[in-house]
């Protein structure tokens, strides 16, 4: 949007990222441009770069949302006793995250951003970690706290990549889809005590 005083827009960052999100959810992350998502806002193509730097920068700043989104939902979870019940509920949980908004998941974990680059969103992925960790502490000796934090995200990261994916759809049915994150999560933490 135009003014006589020059460019204008409300809160261009913004809504850049609510493009960059619906861009991936049509085209998924490879297929998402800078100047597709500058239409849709209704500027010109080199306005995003008044905000970011790059498209990388476009994609890491819709992630570090994502996980931002990702810590408060799991700062959020009750606390519970028994280290499977623990496991079952933050793979659980990650699963509905991953489904409730698969073009947010994907923006999270978009191959070729290097989170090294966007320390905005290193950081905010450790604090994920953390909270892993902080939930799962509850249960484990402190040693084993982060590289058993690890395993669970891997483990409740491949259910979720899967499931968002469309890759289990057709062995599974929709209600053993969402059981999957629960009963892997135990059979994980089963093994480990």
């Amino acid at each position: 949007m135009m003014s006589e005083r020059g460019y204008h827009h409300g809160d261009l960052r913004n809504a850049l990222l609510v493009a960059t999100t619906e861009l991936v959810r049509e085209h998924g992350a490879r297929g998402f441009s800078v100047s597709e998502a500058a239409r849709r806002v209704g500027v010109s193509s080199s306005a995003p770069y008044r905000h970011f730097p790059d498209r990388d920068a476009m994609l890491a700043a819709a992630a570090l949302t994502g996980f931002r989104e990702l810590e408060e939902r799991f700062a959020s979870l009750p606390a519970l006793k028994a280290f499977t019940d623990t496991a079952a509920q933050i793979a659980t949980e990650y699963l509905r995250f991953a489904r409730e908004d698969p073009a947010r998941f994907e923006v999270m974990f978009a191959h070729g951003i290097d989170k090294t680059k966007h320390q905005d969103l290193l950081r905010q992925t450790f604090r994920v970690q953390e909270r892993f960790e902080a939930t799962l502490s509850r249960c484990l000796r402190s040693a084993e706290t982060t590289p058993r934090a690890a395993e669970l995200w891997s483990l409740a990261h491949g259910v979720a990549a899967l499931a968002t994916g469309g890759n289990v759809q057709h062995i599974l049915p929709e209600a053993r889809i969402s059981a999957l994150a629960d009963s892997t999560a135990r059979a994980w933490a089963r093994g480990v005590q």
